[in-house]
């Protein structure tokens, strides 16, 4: 039986004990409970299509979609950091049959980053299930960041303050903040370089107009493995099983950093309690299985198993984080 830590909780839970969790419901809920689902459910995804959250939705809903007896239409509704398709939900019918896949930015960013937010992260949805995680890595241009470690980093930007450009996907994308947070507890000074995209900041990043930046394993192993880039730490808790050589940030003394990008699926708030059971039921099913595990891994992606009895607290530990790294760039968005 594997088993996976849950970040930050420092608690250990099967796949068995995940499962057993959803499964604790009362078969016999109500004639409501039987009925659903009656009609397509639709699985709302915050980016384009193609990206990872879209392949993670579709590798999810195509494997709970027998368990349900209705296929799960994928839906792409891309925009605002999220914020388009999580208002959708928010303010759809409670009845389950539109669910959400959300990350960091909707659950625990875009809360303090946004002025002003049509949804409470906190209030308006329902956790399901945590679909996979994704480790970021820490590259750098080797020819502009002559490093080959945190340590030489840090010292480099000592003597170098601001003069270390570093690249992200926009001010207060996971990437902005989890830089931002490493170099503050570090005490140093990097150069901020937001983009708009993935395709142009790696493009700058290989050409050496920047030095460095977070980004998906997925995209960076193959660039690491070719010689153009090197890799000086990961994101997740414990060492990525696609980068064992790559020593964390939380081993590297930043211990509030478990910072893997993860995705959730959740439904709306009040949705009926034998409707949420079904859907943990089905969702944690195929997220237990070994076949979920290996398309999982064709994506350098990675389960990890949060039970809905604890993902309360652990979804409340990543707003303090976030907010607080919010509150340290001071970056507002209207």
């Amino acid at each position: 039986m594997k088993r996976q830590e849950l970040p930050g909780l420092g608690l250990q839970w099967s796949r068995r004990a995940v499962l057993g969790a959803a499964l604790g419901a009362p078969l016999a809920l109500s004639a409501k409970a039987q009925t659903y689902p009656s009609r397509t459910p639709h699985m709302i995804v915050p980016f384009a299509a193609g990206g990872p959250t879209d392949v993670l939705a579709r590798i999810a809903a195509e494997r709970v979609t027998p368990g349900l007896g209705q296929q799960v239409i994928v839906e792409s509704r891309a925009g605002a950091g999220g914020n388009i398709a999580a208002d959708l939900v928010a303010h759809r019918d409670a009845d389950g049959y539109t669910f959400l896949v959300a990350g960091q930015a909707i659950l625990a960013i875009n809360k303090a980053l946004y002025k002003k937010l049509s949804y409470d992260p906190a209030t308006d949805f329902i956790f399901i299930g945590m679909l996979g995680v994704i480790a970021n890595v820490l590259l750098v241009n080797p020819q502009v960041v002559p490093v080959t470690s945190l340590a030489e980093l840090f010292a480099l930007a000592k003597k170098k303050p601001g003069e270390i450009s570093y690249a992200s996907n926009g001010p207060g994308s996971l990437t902005h903040l989890t830089t931002a947070i490493m170099a503050h507890q570090a005490g140093v000074e990097l150069l901020h370089v937001p983009y708009q995209g993935a395709a142009p900041l790696m493009t700058d990043l290989l050409a050496g107009r920047i030095g460095m930046t977070f980004t998906a394993a997925s995209a960076a192993l193959p660039l690491v493995k070719s010689g153009q880039l090197r890799a000086l730490a990961v994101t997740t808790g414990k060492r990525s099983r696609f980068a064992p050589d790559v020593p964390t940030l939380v081993e590297s003394g930043f211990p509030n950093l478990d910072a893997p990008t993860w995705f959730a699926v959740v439904a709306r708030a009040k949705t009926p309690e034998p409707v949420v059971a079904t859907l943990r039921t089905e969702f944690n099913t195929v997220i237990a299985s070994d076949a979920y595990a290996q398309a999982l891994e064709m994506q350098s992606m990675e389960v990890m198993l949060v039970p809905p009895e604890t993902a309360n607290d652990y979804l409340a530990k990543e707003r303090k984080l976030w907010t607080d790294a919010v509150k340290l760039t001071g970056v507002a968005l209207d």
